[in-house]
């Protein structure tokens, strides 16, 4: 019998690409996204796919795919909480209502989701959720911080699932790209205001971006793909050398600066 995988922003990005990996592998393919029209017209003729509505800030959308899903393929085996965006801007830029739709899709959201398909997962006290997280979650960036911090709550909700569901059977593992040439930037929302001092972190953000060194899209998503439904899948998987890198020195510099204070907080205890 096919295993089944239920994919959030399948519409673009890495949502899309996996959709492909997984129909490689043979799996049935629940593909969600905000609006259907936008889906890879490919999918349109795969018996073994599933295009339908999920928007991870209505929760009565993610429900109704749900059952949308387990009605067609009679499971969910793993679950890719693949939506989210990017919000751009300093940190005074950005305005409240936009901190919160931030976190409401990149944090929210993914609960909301994983929610929905736990009560199914537990039942069979089987199943794969997949979370992906960004390397940002480690290494905060100027003009980007609201992101990034999206991104360390999904990392540390991931790690207390991780927690919570082992004894259930059932695996989690946190995917952490570095970045890849999609329509991420495209994608991504200005801040409400424009603040003239933040010139300079504006462009540190886009001198760090001219210089990153992408991921491959194919490749990590090929990765990913591989490791879905293995009986002991990692809880944190890297796509990336140049990301993995940059979070080895964050660490280093961390325990750097923990150690120089040390005396300090020796005398707090």
């Amino acid at each position: 019998m096919s295993r089944t995988v239920l994919i959030t922003g399948a519409a673009t990005g890495m949502g899309e690409a996996l959709a492909s990996q997984y129909l490689e592998r043979g799996w049935n393919v629940v593909a969600t996204m905000r609006d259907t029209a936008k889906a890879n017209p490919d999918f349109a003729d795969l018996a073994n796919v599933l295009v339908t509505r999920l928007d991870v800030t209505d929760r009565t959308s993610i429900d109704t795919a749900v059952t949308e899903a387990i009605a067609r393929f009679g499971t969910i085996d793993a679950l890719v909480n693949a939506a989210g965006y990017g919000q751009i801007g300093a940190i005074e830029e950005v305005s409240a209502d936009q901190l919160r739709d931030q976190f409401e899709t990149n944090v929210v959201g993914v609960v909301q989701v994983v929610q929905a398909v736990l009560p199914h997962m537990r039942e069979r006290r089987s199943g794969h959720i997949l979370n992906i997280g960004s390397m940002g979650g480690h290494v905060s960036l100027p003009t980007m911080a609201l992101y990034c911090a999206s991104k360390s709550a999904v990392q540390n909700l991931t790690e207390g699932l991780a927690k919570e569901l082992g004894p259930l059977g059932i695996n989690v593992t946190l995917v952490e790209p570095a970045g890849f040439n999609t329509q991420f930037t495209a994608n991504s929302k200005m801040p409400a205001t424009s603040i003239p001092a933040y010139a300079p972190a504006h462009a540190m953000m886009a001198e760090f971006d001219k210089l990153a060194v992408r991921g491959d899209l194919v490749k990590s998503m090929v990765a990913v793909a591989n490791i879905t439904g293995i009986d002991t899948p990692p809880l944190h998987l890297a796509v990336a050398t140049a990301g993995l890198e940059m979070v080895r020195g964050r660490f280093t510099e961390l325990m750097d600066e923990y150690a120089r204070w040390e005396t300090v907080t020796a005398s707090t205890d």
